[in-house]
């Protein structure tokens, strides 16, 4: 079933038309105020769910799909969509995507900050404040962890400001992070680790204790990351859903793998646009690289660069790992009910994305397949990636990995790979599959920031179309690179967004920007 609880922010917490005739009169009677407002547990409730509403996607280029474009693993040649640019790494001050990621997590924040302060005074019981407190110090964080990801330095503000103290500083990144892993603690300890009915969807221990070992990990505090994400596991709440290619289904929400996610619901509060239905099966901007599809193992374990693989480069998808075929739609494969012919669709790479985009639904603009911000699998591979960097070369390791495997039938590390592996090998193993596993979800391009890898900043190839054009014959198709954009990477801005011009012209307290903007 899904829950109205995340999304919906009604409409009597948003400010109506109205005017007033005693100007004297400091009580509104057009919108709802702090004052008097939080009265009693459905008024807070209503207000936490204005917290969550916030998270959805806030425009194009923040959209969940659009920073898999910005990778290696696609591209997107609609310059208005936001993504291309940040791809080719001409991201400027004033670029749509900074703006938009900026202004949603400070967003997020202005909203948590005043919960937070108008909940303490609520007339509501005592469990109820302390788990909706968890749940905003939660959101709180998550959103803290997200601009630090992207901006490194950024103001930290956790009270409600007037405008004498809206005008901030910067804080350091190290001074932030010791923020966020105190709202993330403090919002474990007090919130439960699942729910049942209309609630489902709300922030839970799990889900607190995963963005704590995500953004642990991401900022190399290996040892933390990794008891973090074994704080997860040790909850035995959750386990990897059976069927990967159904995980990212409708039919199949709120399984056993999700931690956290997006929660949207048909004709009521549906995903705002464009839709990934609209954007990866009807538009023609959702274009799969060959690179990524080159990075998926054949069924043995080997890659297709290995003579040993059994790779047939003109039968390129047969014995391949399931999760290509799960997530890609391939030439030649089952699109809706009909057959996808390359030379027949717009779109330039030949090749578009499977996973999330509900292809076949009625209604492109109504689509209400959840986002899965966290996921089980995704704890496994932080623990284990956060293990190999601190050092460790253990068992547990590949016990790790090969459980995300194991769903697809894929051969374990070290019947393949090797049972004794340095470090420098257990990386790559690792970001391999981080790589396969996680294509179209989102995380590709914040895992290049962070592993400042510019070998993964190059052009970007899909297939010439032209030598798919015979629908009727198969067998005479040519599977052959065509250039789709070239991608250099930009020394002097590194691997930081610029903060928004926009806010800069309002307080020049942001100053200096990061290098190269």
């Amino acid at each position: 079933m899904k829950t109205i609880y995340k999304i919906i922010f009604l409409a009597s917490v948003i400010n109506l038309a109205g005017c007033k005739k005693n100007l004297l009169d400091k009580t509104p009677e057009d919108r709802l105020s702090p004052s008097t407002f939080y009265q009693n547990e459905t008024q807070v409730k209503m207000a936490m769910v204005g917290i969550y509403n916030a998270i959805q996607p806030n425009a194009t280029p923040a959209q969940f799909f659009q920073f898999d474009f910005e990778s290696d693993n696609a591209y997107c040649q609609d310059a208005w969509q936001g993504s291309k640019e940040v791809g080719e790494w001409q991201t400027t001050s004033n670029s749509w995507a900074p703006n938009a990621k900026w202004s949603q997590d400070y967003t997020i924040i202005s909203r948590a900050n005043e919960f937070l302060k108008d909940v303490a005074a609520a007339n509501v019981d005592a469990a109820v404040k302390s788990q909706m407190s968890a749940e905003a110090k939660f959101l709180r964080g998550y959103a803290y962890a997200d601009l630090i990801a992207y901006f490194g330095d950024v103001p930290l503000i956790t009270q409600v400001q007037t405008l004498s103290e809206a005008y901030v500083s910067r804080t350091a990144k190290a001074t932030v992070l010791t923020q966020i892993i105190t709202d993330l603690t403090d919002a474990a300890a007090a919130l439960p680790t699942s729910y049942s009915g209309t609630d489902v969807g709300r922030a839970t221990k799990g889900a607190a204790l995963a963005y704590k070992a995500k953004v642990l990990l991401y900022n190399e505090k290996w040892t933390d990351a990794a008891q973090a994400a074994k704080d997860v596991i040790d909850l035995n709440a959750y386990s990897l859903y059976p069927s990967y290619g159904s995980l990212f289904e409708e039919a199949h929400e709120n399984n056993s793998e999700v931690i956290f996610d997006i929660q949207y619901i048909p004709t009521t509060q549906a995903q705002p646009w464009p839709s990934s239905a609209l954007s990866l099966s009807v538009w023609p901007t959702p274009n799969v690289t060959t690179d990524l599809i080159d990075s998926y193992y054949m069924t043995n374990g080997l890659p297709i660069g290995n003579s040993a693989s059994g790779y047939v480069s003109q039968n390129p998808y047969v014995n391949r790992d399931p999760r290509l075929a799960a997530s890609v739609v391939l030439p030649g494969s089952q699109w809706g009910s009909t057959t996808y012919l390359p030379a027949k669709d717009v779109v330039p790479s030949g090749v578009r994305p499977r996973k999330y985009a509900a292809i076949g639904i009625a209604d492109p603009n109504n689509c209400s397949l959840n986002t899965i911000l966290m996921r089980y699998a995704d704890v496994l591979l932080i623990r284990a990636e956060a293990l190999i960097e601190s050092g460790s070369t253990s068992g547990e390791i590949y016990t790790l990995i090969d459980q995300v495997r194991a769903r697809v039938s894929m051969p374990k590390v070290e019947d393949v790979e090797g049972a004794s592996l340095s470090q420098s090998q257990l990386r790559v193993v690792l970001r391999h599959e981080r790589r396969v596993e996680f294509f179209m979800e989102g995380t590709r391009y914040a895992d290049m920031l962070r592993w400042k890898d510019q070998s993964l900043v190059h052009d970007a190839y899909g297939y010439d179309k032209s030598l798919l054009s015979n629908p009727a014959s198969p067998s005479t198709w040519e599977f052959k690179q065509a250039k789709l954009e070239t991608r250099t990477f930009d020394a002097s801005k590194g691997w930081l967004w610029p903060v928004p011009q926009a806010d800069i012209d309002i307080n020049k307290k942001l100053l200096p920007n990061n290098p190269g903007y």
